[in-house]
């Protein structure tokens, strides 16, 4: 068969059909591209993990995996139960308190803010707690009997805090929550009783006190009434209307004297006032109000520094203006020039004289301000003096007009003054009256403390916290484990499908072949009745070269190397597969071996390694002497050889392997070539140039999508027609397409 040249379209499929006008017609385009190579999609890996690809990478190392996980999330369990703490229980108790009933006499309002502090300590003082412990109902519990202290230990575990602005909570916290309930409501019935206690005390003993009180206010109006009784039959009289229009005179002049004393404290005030703040204005080191200008700018102008600058400055000027006058060019004068910098010179220095001049003149303005403030000051002092000495005059004479009308105020006036005096004992009395009402009400309702039911139990829930964040972390750890170990494999970025190869890889799947199955699994499957894995494999390999021989013959191929991107990946075994189907199938095949570096075809087949290519390289033995025949008819092989440097120089220079090839494509009818994988050495480069085509053999869970990539890649840059790729490993429940249907024939 004619060999088709790199570049060229295949020989049997022409490009155009001429039509009956004579003009070419277009027909269906070549499955193949210009390269001779087919027209599948281009490499497109995934450069993030999907889920399907983390679950078939999880499937590889699911052994690893799941251990590791289970070791990460028990520690994680383990962990989280020690940290989390263990937590204790609770027992609360409400107590309400009242606002006080009754405001006694002459006392403020009460403080309830205070009442409540105040009862807060009362809940905590040893004195209550000693006692409640003290009870054989508390002191037969098995939480006082082991406690060396009971009483600090109560000190600490007890709580007490304002729910509402009536009602304190009372907690405890401890680990046995039968005996906390027992000793908390001891406790609040305890408080309450003494509360109780107190309370009826201090109202027995105010409700006494109270009663002197009246007692003391009633006797005091009876005296009173009998006194004015007695004055009213001395004057004999019970009013004051004969003595309205002098005491009228009398008023009216007492007003004015009131007015004039008032109008004296007054000024006397504002004076007090405006020298109050002069003297703070004194006693200030640092002067806030700038001094009076005018007396800066005398003292400026009195200054002899100066008036002697503008003197000189004023006779300077007066000389330039002569000399100008007698110049004819005043401007273009050096002289006059010179002066009018003189000029400017001196009236620069008159400023500076009146600036350092204002400067320490402030401190002399300074002094003459606080003398005149010192002066208003007596001033200030005197007016005081005198208004004072006004005020009293106003006042001796507003009480002497008090006392002639006190005096000239007789009869009903008297007795009338003396009736309104009696007024405020009659409002306390009435006042006290009502006290003692409320104390006998409030007797009679209880104390201002209670108790709002009986302790609650409040369980910890911190033990069903820990299960829940100890399962929680455990699950958590577990699943991220696996996702990372998942991750991880699937950076590897092995072959997980067909469906992979054909996607991602944009390679041409022409068969796939089962993944050799255990001794154990291979015997459980015979045993059940199950379909023999050997006719499995004989069906896949078969339909690979159903595959092989259609696209061989399409393409005019008859020397097929089949290779691999790196070691490990099934392509021997895929060869020596091949060649037996092709035999079996009644075609001459030939098995080259040109793994020369790590030969194993020989081992398959039990044959002799030499002699091999390597020797037919060397030209040291004929081709028809390296062809040896095996077991399986119409199958021969030509082993490796033994290899060495000068064989991979021959194999560098390419014409010896091509005149191999070539003497061998006339005397058999398919010829596999097996070569070592194309990434680690160039020998498969080199080896691939002188074949029809390359089947590269991809092992799934081993196989690695960019090894693969680069792999043919290297062969499509040197032109070299990829057949397509044989999967090696599938499951069998995946792609077996009903080889349980396969049954041993009769021969």
């Amino acid at each position: 068969m004619a060999r088709p040249i790199a570049g060229d379209p295949p020989t049997n499929q022409p490009q155009y059909q001429p039509q009956s006008n004579g003009a070419p017609v277009p027909v269906a385009l070549s499955p193949f591209n210009y390269t001779n190579q087919p027209n599948i999609p281009g490499p497109a890996v995934a450069s993030t993990p999907t889920p399907v690809g983390l679950l078939n990478a999880f499937r590889r190392r699911w052994v690893l995996g799941t251990f590791i996980a289970g070791l990460v999330a028990a520690a994680v369990v383990v962990g989280v139960w020690l940290v989390m703490p263990a937590g204790k229980h609770q027992v609360r108790a409400l107590v309400q308190l009242q606002p006080k009933q009754v405001e006694f006499v002459n006392k403020t309002q009460e403080d309830f803010e205070a009442y409540r502090r105040h009862q807060m300590f009362l809940l905590k003082t040893r004195d209550v707690l000693t006692r409640v412990l003290a009870d054989p109902a508390v002191s037969s519990l098995d939480t006082v009997k082991q406690s060396e202290d009971p009483v600090a230990v109560l000190e600490d575990a007890l709580r007490v805090t304002v729910a509402a602005p009536e009602i304190l909570e009372v907690t405890l916290t401890g680990n046995n929550i039968e005996d906390m309930k027992v000793i908390l409501d001891h406790l609040i019935k305890r408080y309450v009783d003494d509360a109780t206690s107190i309370d009826r005390k201090l109202r027995d003993d105010t409700t006494a006190n109270l009663e002197k009180l009246r007692a003391s206010v009633q006797l005091e109006i009876d005296l009173q009434e009998k006194n004015i009784e007695l004055i009213g039959r001395n004057n004999g009289t019970t009013g004051a209307e004969a003595t309205n229009t002098a005491l009228a005179l009398l008023q009216k002049r007492h007003i004015e004297a009131e007015g004039l004393f008032v109008v004296a404290g007054r000024e006397i005030e504002k004076a007090e006032s405006e020298r109050k703040v002069v003297l703070k204005q004194l006693d200030e080191k640092d002067q806030k109000s700038p001094p009076d200008p005018v007396i800066v700018a005398q003292l400026v102008a009195a200054d002899p520094r100066v008036g002697a600058a503008k003197k000189a400055h004023t006779a300077r000027k007066e000389f330039l203006e002569k000399e100008a006058a007698k110049a004819t060019n005043p401007d273009s004068d050096d002289g006059i020039v010179k002066l009018r910098s003189e000029v400017k010179k001196l009236e620069t220095e008159v400023k500076d004289a009146e600036k350092q001049a204002a400067t320490e003149s402030l401190a002399v303005a300074q002094a003459i301000d606080s003398a005149k403030r010192q002066k208003r000051v007596e001033e200030l002092s005197f007016t005081i003096d005198v208004k004072k000495e006004e005020r009293e005059r106003y006042r001796q004479e507003r009480d002497g007009l008090q006392k002639v009308i006190a005096s000239t105020a007789s009869g009903g006036l008297n007795i009338e003054a003396m009736r309104k005096s009696l007024q405020p004992q009659r409002e306390m009395y009435d006042k006290i009256q009502s006290q003692l009402i409320q104390m006998r009400v409030a007797a009679q309702q209880g104390g201002r403390v209670s108790s709002r039911g009986d302790a609650e139990k409040i369980p910890n829930n911190n033990q069903n916290k820990k299960v829940a964040l100890a399962s929680a972390g455990g699950f958590v750890s577990f699943f991220g484990v696996i996702l990372l170990v998942s991750f991880l494999e699937w950076r590897s970025r092995r072959v997980d499908s067909v469906d992979q190869v054909v996607n991602e890889l944009g390679m041409r799947v022409i068969g796939t072949v089962p993944a050799f199955p255990n001794r154990a699994s291979l015997q459980a499957a015979t045993e059940a009745g199950g379909a023999n894995w050997r006719f499995v494999l004989n069906e896949s390999i078969n339909s690979t070269r159903t595959m092989l021989l259609h696209t061989a013959k399409a393409q005019a191929m008859q020397v097929v190397m089949v290779t691999s991107a790196t070691q490990g990946e099934g392509k021997t075994s895929l060869a020596s597969q091949l060649a037996t189907s092709m035999a079996t199938a009644g075609m001459r095949t030939l098995i080259v071996d040109c793994d020369l570096r790590n030969p194993s075809i020989m081992k398959l087949f039990e044959l002799p390694l030499t002699p091999g290519v390597s020797e037919v390289l060397r030209q040291e033995v004929d081709v028809s002497d390296a062809v040896q025949a095996t077991a399986v008819p119409n199958l021969w092989i030509i082993p490796a050889g033994q290899c060495s440097n000068a064989t991979i120089a021959a194999l560098a220079q390419g014409h010896p392997l091509e005149t191999l090839f070539n003497r061998l494509r006339g005397q058999f009818d398919f010829v596999i070539v097996d070569s070592c994988p194309v990434l680690p050495v160039a020998d498969a480069l080199l080896i691939a140039q002188h074949v029809d085509g390359v089947v590269f053999s991809i092992m799934q869970d081993i196989s690695q999508l960019p090894k693969v990539i680069t792999a043919s890649e290297k062969l499509t840059q040197l032109n070299i027609l990829l057949v397509g790729a044989v999967v090696n490993g599938i499951k069998q429940d995946v792609y077996s397409y009903g080889y349980n249907y396969v049954k041993q024939l009769p021969a």
